[in-house]
């Protein structure tokens, strides 16, 4: 797992990942004003195809404009809207990155990269590499 700027290419971590590691991306949604977290699979095709991350769910504790109504299924619970079994793909996830959205990205059980970890102001990009 490599993130790196979206222009200049510069890396700002390295992670080794595995086929279904978990990678959780939470941070505080600039309008609700309240946590969001989006949770993703890393699959890495068996026949050698490019690696990809699957959003199998995100949660968050209020429904506004352009949330989704129309994929997965939503469960209410701990004061917090689930929604489950989305399976977007995606080849990279773009960010812009600010220390003040208290962000934070954690890969499987065992790395946590907070928000002062990275560039602040500056457009970032979460993409899965294979190993050379």
């Amino acid at each position: 797992m490599v993130i790196s700027h979206q222009r200049t290419d510069e890396v700002y971590a390295e992670y080794p990942v595995e086929h279904d590691t978990e990678i959780s991306q939470t941070w505080i949604h600039s309008i609700e004003l309240s946590p969001w977290t989006d949770y993703y699979r890393v699959e890495i095709p068996l026949e050698g195809g490019q690696p990809y991350l699957v959003l199998e769910a995100t949660e968050f504790e209020e429904y506004g404009a352009g949330m989704p109504l129309d994929e997965g299924d939503v469960s209410f619970g701990n004061g917090n809207i689930r929604i489950d079994n989305i399976d977007r793909k995606f080849d990279t996830i773009t960010w812009f990155h600010s220390h003040s959205a208290d962000y934070e990205l954690t890969v499987g059980d065992d790395v946590t990269i907070s928000a002062d970890q990275l560039p602040d102001r500056e457009p970032l990009e979460l993409r899965i590499e294979t190993a050379p």
